[in-house]
């Protein structure tokens, strides 16, 4: 048995979604784990644990579908406060007094510093480090997108021992020893489940402004199931729901013939997972999401645009059966859950 400090990003529901995966494996092996998150996350992950500790984490202010670089920067720097401080040294304090053997982080930056400052191993778990390591090309107008990512990845996640790297069906990342390629963790309710494909498209955005979605979806003759607009409410086609992540989430992205989104990798990989094609439009220069979509468009798993319009989807709609998942092999969770007990063991024996 080990003693685990978990962190986890609180930008987008991604992040929260795998990492509680990760951590329920990790609660039913026997480890004692304390949480560290944020904002959204923070209040996600109250209803599941009680080891669990809030801080000031990063936050991006988004208008319609881009992310507003000086408005975020602004946000994030008003966080720097007495308040802020006190309360990542009362964190701070609770992770001496429950001594840690090893730290695991999703993307959270304070989490990756106190490991650092107080020399203990730990684990990264992402697939942002993808972008780093992986092997892939892009178009050279997302140049600018892809060297701000990679500028940003490396100041908020501090040297890492072991590196566990998520990636899509196919892709490939450099050798290194401390270097591990793995599958998307996924739920066991997505790998578990029996499909449909009734008769309605699945829409998330993690982008609630983009309204210009919505007018778009609004004048095509067909059902929509909405998250990610923060309402329940019934507008001609378009069926609002809240985000949840209850049985009603799952059923409606397990049973939907498509799926339109912007570029979150949890969500296309539950979508792969489930043979579900996706019409991916990326939050505007955000690199991640980007390479996310060309890897859609490139495996013919789906469509890709910078900026969608009625046409694009009705195309995507009608003509669904083009997109095939042959190559896309089932998998599960055991590979990179083994791998992940190997390292805890072999830190903490």
């Amino acid at each position: 048995m080990a003693r685990i400090v978990f962190g986890v990003v609180s930008v987008g529901f991604g992040h929260a979604i795998r990492s509680k995966v990760v951590i329920d494996h990790l609660k039913k092996e026997g480890h004692k784990i304390l949480i560290i998150t944020s904002n959204q996350v923070y209040n996600y992950y109250k209803n599941y644990y009680n080891n669990l500790y809030s801080i000031e984490g990063l936050e991006l202010v988004f208008e319609q579908n881009s992310v507003l670089n000086f408005q975020t920067i602004i946000k994030n720097l008003q966080k720097a406060s007495k308040k802020t401080y006190e309360k990542l040294i009362e964190v701070k304090e609770a992770i001496e007094e429950f001594k840690p053997d090893i730290f695991i982080s999703d993307m959270e930056s304070f989490t990756s510093y106190i490991a650092n400052e107080k020399n203990i191993p730990s684990i990264s778990i992402n697939n942002q480090h993808y972008l780093i390591y992986g092997k892939y090309k892009f178009p050279e107008r997302y140049r600018f997108s892809y060297i701000k990512a990679l500028m940003i990845i490396k100041a908020i996640i501090f040297k890492t021992k072991y590196y566990l790297v998520m990636t899509l069906p196919g892709t490939k990342i450099e050798n290194k020893t401390n270097l591990f390629q793995i599958k998307p963790i996924v739920r066991n309710e997505i790998l578990n489940a029996k499909p449909k494909s009734d008769n309605y498209i699945f829409v998330y955005q993690s982008t609630k402004s983009y309204d210009k979605l919505i007018e778009i979806l609004k004048r095509i003759n067909y059902k929509f199931i909405v998250y990610g607009f923060d309402k329940n409410q019934t507008t001609g086609n378009l069926v609002f729901k809240k985000f949840n992540d209850d049985k009603e989430y799952l059923n409606d992205l397990i049973n939907c013939k498509a799926v339109i989104t912007n570029g979150g990798f949890t969500l296309i990989s539950e979508a792969l997972c489930l043979k579900k094609p996706v019409l991916v439009v990326p939050i505007k220069k955000h690199f991640e999401q980007i390479l996310n979509a060309l890897y859609i468009k490139e495996n013919k798993l789906g469509e890709f645009y910078d900026d969608l319009n009625e046409n694009h989807v009705v195309e995507f709609i009608m003509n669904l059966k083009k997109y095939h998942f042959d190559k896309v092999n089932k998998w599960d969770n055991e590979e990179a859950f083994h791998l992940l007990d190997m390292l805890i063991r072999k830190e903490t024996k």
